[in-house]
């Protein structure tokens, strides 16, 4: 029990002296421009990329009214941006099946909304597009900015080591 005590003062003193790391982040510069607009052919770019997002979720829609045309709102799926919300309206069972289940009306109602958000969202990107301001000038090049350089100071830190048997502190620093 004395030989492990000698190790214990040298490891609260080792902790007790020992000072946090301590690094600053870098800071990133940035600038707002109220005057800038996006480059020319920006909108161009938003209404082909909305018009693609809405005719993947109504091909979506489409593939499975035809996949699936004896549920409720099936035919109403085959029309833009509306059928997802009026199908939405009708989720329940059909029919020809009157043993179907809670989960499979809501898992329905999921994907009918998350389809109609699509479509419609895919219409909303167009019209930003559509009515996007651009500039008329090509974009500036600007020099990037240099991070600011770091001043700091040297530090001593102290850390423990345990091996086996053996206790020690190591010392190591930045100069």
């Amino acid at each position: 029990m004395s030989r492990w005590v000698p190790g214990f003062f040298v490891l609260a003193a080792v902790f007790a002296l020992a000072q946090p790391a301590a690094a600053d982040e870098p800071v990133r510069i940035e600038r707002y421009d109220a005057d800038a607009y996006p480059p020319r052919g920006t909108g161009t770019r938003l209404v082909l990329g909305g018009a693609g997002a809405t005719a993947f979720w109504y091909g979506a829609a489409v593939g499975i009214s035809y996949l699936n045309p004896n549920k409720p709102g099936a035919d109403d799926l085959r029309i833009p941006i509306a059928g997802p919300w009026m199908t939405l309206a009708d989720t329940g069972c059909s029919p020809r099946n009157p043993q179907c289940g809670i989960f499979g009306r809501v898992l329905r109602a999921i994907f009918v909304t998350i389809d109609g958000v699509g479509q419609a969202g895919g219409v909303l990107v167009m019209g930003e597009g559509i009515f996007l301001r651009t500039s008329s000038a090509p974009p500036r090049t600007q020099p990037r900015p240099q991070p600011p350089k770091l001043r700091r100071k040297p530090t001593v830190s102290a850390a423990p080591i345990v091996t086996g048997d053996v206790l020690g502190v190591s010392v190591f620093g930045r100069f």
